[in-house]
């Protein structure tokens, strides 16, 4: 089979590692059920049929921006998620046909596990270019409301994905009945200039960016995190951390909300470097908190990323300084 060329990492803890702030959102926007009635947030859901299988995730996160929506959903109990990009944040319907040429921001996959080989949906023209047999695209995803008050997204879902096998053949898994309700997103939308420094090299390269976003994200599945990202004003590339906010002075290894069992919270910590539009998961590492006071958090940081598709790693490191005063 030819190689897939869709590449684009799979990570449900996206949602925390880009960044996002408080403001509203621009016009353009389709939001419903967005009255705030005083009540607490409904229970986040997010279930569907993996063949012949039901599943029921208990991590959920979601970003919703101005040119794209990620939604994620993963359960711990087996270590495998279901995450969707799509390139729009309107209210509607999606499928290859009315997005094949955004296809970098459409992507639809379901991993067995966090760091394996996924099955990706293509279109049934991308899919006989790679060579995959016995494929049939069935990819429909609704985004059927966004409450801009309480910060939810929800709709249906279901689609056919594939991937090659180590023999060269090639695997179908087909997902059906799926639905994701009340899921809780993040908005990545550039915040003001602040004093917030974050340093770091890609294998041994400088990283020069031109913003850093310092947000508190409430995801859940796990404990409430700092979200920590140096970006390029022109959207190129960035690298972000996600340190547990009630870390204290010390050394933590890499953690993923996979790893715990199911219903427990997680404390988060992790790395992901993005460029263009292949994204790089820390998959071993620590971050190494020097300072912490009520208004400053410092420390190191030195990963080893991973790209889900590629399976390319780099080795991200550097330091940071962060204001977190007025996040909790």
């Amino acid at each position: 089979m030819k190689k897939n060329k869709i590449l684009f990492l799979l990570f449900f803890a996206i949602a925390g590692f880009l960044g996002s702030c408080s403001q509203d959102f621009d016009n353009g926007l389709d939001f419903s059920n967005s009255e705030n009635n005083g009540n607490v947030n409904e229970k986040a859901v997010f279930t569907a049929k993996v063949g012949e299988e039901e599943f029921t995730a208990n991590v959920t996160n979601a970003i919703v921006s101005d040119n794209y929506v990620v939604i994620t959903g993963v359960r711990s109990s087996k270590g495998d998620l279901i995450q969707m990009i799509l390139p729009s944040n309107k209210i509607g319907t999606y499928t290859w046909a009315n997005s094949h040429e955004n296809a970098e921001s459409f992507v639809l996959a379901y991993a067995q596990e966090v760091d394996g080989n996924g099955f990706i949906s293509a279109s049934n023209e991308d899919a006989a270019f790679l060579g995959v047999q016995n494929y049939t695209d069935t990819a429909i995803i609704k985004i059927t409301a966004v409450d801009k008050t309480k910060k939810t997204i929800s709709g249906t879902f279901q689609f056919t994905g594939f991937r090659e096998t180590e023999n060269d053949l090639t695997e179908i898994k087909v997902i059906t009945n799926g639905t994701f309700t009340n899921i809780s997103y993040t908005e990545d939308i550039p915040a003001e200039d602040s004093d917030n420094i974050l340093k770091a090299k890609v294998d041994g390269v400088d990283f020069i960016n031109d913003k850093v976003d310092v947000t508190s994200v409430s995801a859940s599945g796990s404990n409430p995190y700092y979200s920590v990202v140096g970006k390029k004003n022109d959207g190129s590339s960035s690298i972000g951390l996600k340190i547990n906010k009630s870390s204290s002075v010390g050394t933590y290894q890499v953690s993923g909300n996979v790893s715990n069992e199911e219903g427990g919270l997680v404390n988060v910590i992790g790395g992901y470097y993005r460029v263009n539009d292949l994204l790089y998961n820390s998959q071993s590492g620590s971050i190494t908190i020097t300072l912490k006071t009520a208004s400053n958090i410092e420390g190191t940081f030195n990963f080893v990323v991973q790209n889900f598709t590629t399976n390319d790693e780099k080795t991200i490191t550097g330091s940071f300084n962060i204001n977190i005063e007025d996040l909790d």
